[in-house]
């Protein structure tokens, strides 16, 4: 009986150290998806293009609306022909793995491949090694259709403006002439007009972009507010509206040409 009941206390501590298993500097358990960003990437390329145009939307700044992700969904899987989804970071508030993964679940319901881009909330805490475990490097690229889209990290404050963030050097790599590439997109978190940006890297950053033969434009989220450049501003930029206000962006590149329109739900 002794023993018996040794067994019952034991099965009970058991189960209130699983009540406390999850821990804010955890970066990954049994659950957590892995490489999410290679596997959409691998969609894309996966499918034959039939014609030469390219669309996709850029969203952002999911980390205080998850409630809002459902009808972001249904709003997209509405749009006919769509490439792929780009999501510009902040999908946490706090950096935690159970964030990115309730992030990863209500995502899954997209027709579209979605692809997500490291913001400086994402790398509070640990958020940079459960990132980096659960979509992939920080910095990457993939070409479709003739464009290439290099999504960097450009999140300079949560490196202490230490220089090396947005790494230019990476990005020039990436931004050289390359057979059959006819255009580049940038994705980034923080645009340069914003002071979590190193304003030391930002004019060399911004004319590397420019000068680029094929260029066509940066997209960022971060602000939370829907900003553009001027048709005459030689850095060509774009910066979605949060999904906390039902916004996001659809860009269309034809004919090497990029046009895009604010999508309300």
């Amino acid at each position: 009986m002794k023993i018996f009941t040794k067994l019952l206390v034991l099965s009970g501590l058991l189960v209130g150290c699983n009540a406390f298993e999850y821990s804010p500097n955890q970066t990954f358990d049994g659950n957590s998806p892995t490489d999410l960003n290679r596997t959409a990437i691998n969609k894309i390329l996966s499918v034959q293009p039939t014609n030469d145009t390219l669309k996709f939307i850029l969203s952002g700044d999911t980390q205080r609306s998850y409630k809002e992700i459902p009808g972001f969904i249904k709003k997209v899987n509405s749009i006919d022909k769509l490439d792929f989804i780009l999501v510009a970071g902040d999908i946490t508030e706090f950096g935690s793995l159970k964030e990115m993964e309730g992030y990863a679940t209500r995502i899954k319901g997209a027709k579209a491949p979605i692809v997500t881009v490291v913001g400086n909330h994402d790398l509070t805490g640990r958020g940079r090694e459960s990132y980096k475990r659960m979509f992939g490097d920080l910095n990457f690229s993939f070409v479709y259709k003739g464009t290439k889209i290099v999504c960097h990290d450009s999140n300079s404050r949560e490196y202490r403006y230490n220089g090396q963030t947005p790494d230019i050097p990476w990005l020039a790599q990436e931004l050289k002439a390359t057979a059959g590439v006819n255009n580049y997109i940038t994705v980034g978190h923080v645009p340069p007009l914003s002071e979590d940006f190193d304003q030391k890297l930002a004019p060399e950053y911004t004319n590397l972009l420019a000068k680029t033969p094929g260029f066509l434009a940066s997209l960022y989220g971060h602000t939370h507010t829907y900003l553009t450049s001027e048709p005459e501003d030689p850095f060509r930029y774009l910066v979605t509206g949060s999904i906390e206000a039902k916004e996001f962006i659809l860009i269309t590149v034809i004919n090497n040409k990029l046009t895009h329109e604010r999508i309300f739900y």
